[in-house]
């Protein structure tokens, strides 16, 4: 265990020396099997027919891709199901979701050993509460990732200890070192997994931040929200006007990245997220294209349509020009 929690604060001791800033640019390489240019933009798409199934079969043509409103030449276009898949699950181990760590635990296994099946793929497991922990970097081993699923239900205290009340959802926080230190650099489809409520308490950045690190390192967010209320009558209550809108929240997060939201509830248990998020990993289309010259550092619109006018189309909504 102490070898484990010694890794586990890797992460967030790196996280704490930055100060709270603007997210600086993960490195954009292009798509693992791209050889156009160097400035390529890469876009990871899925698309959904009107029943919210995957689609598969579709060629370029069957899309619009536009930046900043001018429509753009795609130049690079697969539905590559052999490119890796790096993903980092992250729990949020606050007081409100105490009560569904053993389930995420069990339910997590199987996502693992569904998700990791060649050598290329990888994984890594995260925690969030008052502190950021790393409890398992980036491995291709489904075995350890189990292992490393038991710290959930342990007691930690990070280097500065609880903070006074007890209390602290470092969400954004989270998001932000996860996209820099974790999947930044990585090839292939990259996604975080973010089990919470949505709920963001004493985070150094915003979520504007935490949205502009995930697309800058090319992240797509599959948001899961746990919620006492919805999990145990199956529909939202009416919201407190004092409280974060979580879903909102996650929302914002997943729709500017191309992920989706899930919502875990008696009639929709974590096993069927699971499920559904890898369908969707493993049926995106690659979507390559030049950009115009552009200023290091800016941001620029995306938009992807299908054609057909009965589909649509899960992508990120924007990328930055690297610096």
């Amino acid at each position: 265990m102490t070898r484990s929690l010694i890794a586990a604060t890797l992460l967030l001791a790196t996280f704490s020396g930055a100060r709270a800033q603007e997210p600086a640019p993960a490195t954009q390489e292009p798509l693992q099997t791209l050889k156009i240019s160097t400035r390529i933009v890469g876009v990871s798409a899925v698309v959904l027919d009107n029943r919210g199934e995957p689609v598969k079969g579709l060629t370029k043509d069957d899309f619009i891709l536009k930046q900043d409103g001018a429509e753009q030449e795609i130049r690079y276009f697969s539905q590559d199901s052999d490119l890796p898949l790096t993903l980092a699950l992250m729990v949020d181990t606050s007081t409100s979701q105490k009560m569904f760590i053993e389930d995420e635990i069990e339910a997590s296994e199987k996502f693992f050993r569904v998700m990791l099946t060649r050598p290329a793929d990888r994984a890594a497991l995260v925690q969030f509460d008052y502190n950021v922990l790393q409890l398992q970097s980036m491995t291709d081993q489904p075995q350890t990732l189990k292992n490393s699923l038991g710290f959930l239900s342990m007691p930690h205290t990070g280097p500065g200890g609880p903070p006074r009340g007890g209390g602290g959802t470092l969400l954004y926080d989270a998001v932000v070192a996860t996209a820099q230190i974790e999947l930044g650099g990585e090839r292939g489809r990259r996604a975080m997994v973010i089990l919470t409520d949505g709920e963001d308490h004493g985070s150094r950045y915003s979520l504007e931040q935490a949205v502009a690190a995930a697309q800058r390192a090319d992240i797509v967010v599959y948001s899961i929200l746990y919620s006492g209320e919805t999990f145990a009558s199956g529909m939202q209550h009416s919201p407190d006007p004092n409280r974060i809108d979580g879903r909102k929240v996650l929302n914002t997060l997943s729709n500017a990245t191309g992920g989706h939201v899930f919502t875990v509830s008696r009639k929709t248990p974590l096993d069927l997220i699971y499920s559904q998020i890898a369908d969707d990993m493993r049926l995106q289309y690659q979507i390559g294209y030049t950009p115009p010259d552009a200023a290091p550092g800016s941001y620029h619109k995306l938009e992807l349509k299908p054609r057909a006018k009965h589909l649509t189309v899960q992508a990120r909504v924007g990328f930055y020009t690297p610096k």
